[in-house]
């Protein structure tokens, strides 16, 4: 048998090209086996398949789902540059063997495993996107659009546990239509429910960032007021009150004259969402109660 002048046989020389090969396929294989972490050559090729999707510049991760890496047939892998500006890749370069030995094999290979990974990312896009969605969604009241209560009390609970607690005043603001019930009963629930809808868009006209405006259900809305101490936020919520009777509301042709009562409670040192939820119910109840005794408008 002869002998290369580095004691190789021929018949071995001749066949290194194929065993590289099968070494290559071995690799793009082991991938989708999970095996990567034993097998260094599919390694390799994952991490080249990732600096390509990184290289590429239009927009840094790779082609869409479901490209065709390979080109046609007899083409060169990397010419894939008609009209979408991709540089032309070397696939023997990002798996670093001889070019010679890159076979439409393992071409396709490379290929298939380029696209798996363009898939996986574009599917986690999606995911991370509809997340963000219905995060966004779960702080959002769908019916007036404004902080859903969850929301709106995770915030209030927060601000109260602020240590030390801010010198300026703060105060909760808590609002209601009065004798909502008996609204309804004349006009309908389709009223009713239109009234809080406008309520809940002339709240946002005259609360708005920074401070938080909530629907809590109901009949209730609640604002949590910064720099603002009691007495301000009793005089704003008069204001609010005033203008809301200014402004005409019809339902089917009739006039529907309804009013606001309100509860303002300043926040102070030590308190909890207890003690503060239940200082500002107080005073709407006492504010309810007033209204009450001095009789409903005709």
């Amino acid at each position: 048998m002869e002998e290369c002048h580095d004691g190789r046989s021929k018949t071995q020389v001749a066949r290194e090209p194929d065993m590289k090969v099968s070494e290559a396929r071995m690799a793009m294989s082991s991938y989708g086996a999970g095996s990567e972490g034993r097998n260094p050559a599919a390694r390799q090729a994952i991490q080249a398949a990732q600096a390509y999707g990184r290289a590429t510049p239009d927009g840094g991760n790779g082609a869409s789902s479901g490209q065709d890496y390979s080109g046609g047939a007899g083409s060169s892998f990397g010419d894939q540059s008609g009209g979408t500006g991709r540089a032309p890749v070397d696939p023997a370069n990002l798996l670093g063997i001889p070019s010679e030995q890159i076979t439409p094999a393992v071409e396709r290979a490379l290929s298939r495993l380029m696209s798996r990974v363009d898939t996986l990312v574009t599917q986690l896009e999606t995911v991370q996107k509809h997340q963000q969605e219905l995060a966004r969604k779960s702080s959002q009241d769908p019916f007036t659009g404004l902080l859903s209560r969850p929301a709106f009390m995770q915030i209030l609970e927060n601000e109260i546990a602020v240590t030390p607690p801010p010198v300026s005043p703060r105060c909760l603001l808590l609002c209601e239509i009065a004798d909502l019930e008996s609204l309804s009963k004349t006009y309908g629930q389709s009223c009713k429910d239109a009234m809080i809808a406008q309520l809940a868009e002339f709240l946002r006209v005259y609360i708005q960032p920074p401070h938080q405006l909530g629907y809590l259900g109901c009949n209730d809305f609640a604002a949590l007021l910064y720099n603002v101490d009691a007495a301000e936020g009793w005089r704003r919520s008069q204001a609010i009150g005033e203008q809301l009777h200014r402004a005409s509301y019809f339902w089917d042709g009739q006039l529907v004259d309804y009013r606001l009562v309100f509860g303002v409670y300043q926040i102070g040192p030590g308190e909890s969402v207890t003690t503060v939820m239940g200082g500002v119910d107080r005073e709407l109840r006492s504010s309810m109660a007033h209204f009450q005794n001095a009789g409903s408008p005709e």
